[in-house]
């Protein structure tokens, strides 16, 4: 049975047999620097029968030192069998921020093709504001299983090739493609890819004033985006006349407006490689200023 991929930290799918809760926590920029992911997780609070899934173990290693890159087939199966993950397994991902971390791990999830995977929309710090029980002290082993191999969906995965062609392009939306940039207004305006254009995840989600993040609602997420990018690209991104890539710095935030446009019932790809490898290639083009909008 389908299961929706976003849902309120009070959902009672979190308590079902078949449920697998994943801290996905990752901290860009702890505040304070001693700050640690696993350490947290570790003491709690978390949700109940929680795992760490670790972001950086779980990436592939890259060569050229490009992080937070898409794990190999081998690479997945590997760990989502560590993490007592079976293929009918309801996986269901948070974070500590709110949402920050969780929608990449779904994604990568998404990519392998793994049928049931929700996101808990406000995560951590909204299940306590909404009083949902939460466990603390060392968090329970976890029983491993053999996750098969997948096959990774092509498709939903940008390749550099196929970006260096979209920034030769007479305007940001020739060639029926969309590519769009998650990152802050300042880095983007530092330097950007070509014909990229700006969604910048930190004024895509809502601020709570207990501090964390969350998806605005579909209504309000259609206005946001018709301010930004102008009436006329909401409607080709609602109406699939164009294909949405997303980019960011590092391949983290641009799952995050992924997410937003699967609220809307828009799936879109991703450029993994992002502006971190992009800008590292020797003789790649690049633009700085504000978006060409």
């Amino acid at each position: 049975m389908p299961v929706p991929l976003i849902i309120p930290p009070t959902s009672s799918l979190i308590a079902e047999p078949d449920a697998i809760v994943l801290d996905a926590s990752w901290l860009y920029e702890p505040d304070p620097p001693t700050r640690n992911a696993y350490e947290e997780f570790q003491s709690g609070p978390r949700f109940p029968n929680a795992r760490f899934w670790d972001l950086d173990a779980v990436s592939e290693p890259h060569p050229d030192g490009y992080a937070l890159m898409l794990p190999s087939p081998e690479r997945f199966a590997a760990f989502a069998g560590k993490y007592g993950v079976t293929k009918d397994s309801h996986v269901i991902v948070y974070d500590g921020e709110g949402l920050f971390a969780a929608p990449r791990t779904a994604w990568t999830f998404k990519v392998y093709g793994h049928e049931k995977v929700s996101v808990i929309n406000g995560g951590l710090p909204r299940a306590k504001k909404e009083g949902v029980k939460l466990e603390t002290g060392p968090p329970k082993p976890v029983e491993e299983t053999k996750y098969p191999v997948p096959t990774v969906d092509h498709n939903a995965v940008v390749q550099f090739d196929e970006v260096l062609r979209l920034t030769h392009r007479a305007s940001p939306s020739a060639d029926s493609t969309l590519l769009i940039d998650a990152r802050p207004v300042s880095s983007y305006q530092d330097g950007h890819i070509p014909t990229s254009l700006l969604l910048d995840f930190p004024s895509s989600l809502l601020q709570d004033p207990a501090n964390f993040t969350y998806l605005r609602s579909p209504g309000d997420l259609k206005e946001y985006i018709a301010e930004q990018l102008g009436q006329d690209k909401l409607d080709q991104i609602l109406s699939r006349e164009v294909t949405v890539v997303n980019t960011c710095g590092g391949g983290l935030s641009a799952a995050i407006n992924w997410l937003s446009l699967m609220s809307l019932g828009v799936d879109s790809r991703l450029y993994d490689e992002a502006w971190g490898g992009y800008s590292a290639r020797q003789g790649t083009p690049t633009v700085s200023g504000p978006s060409p909008l």
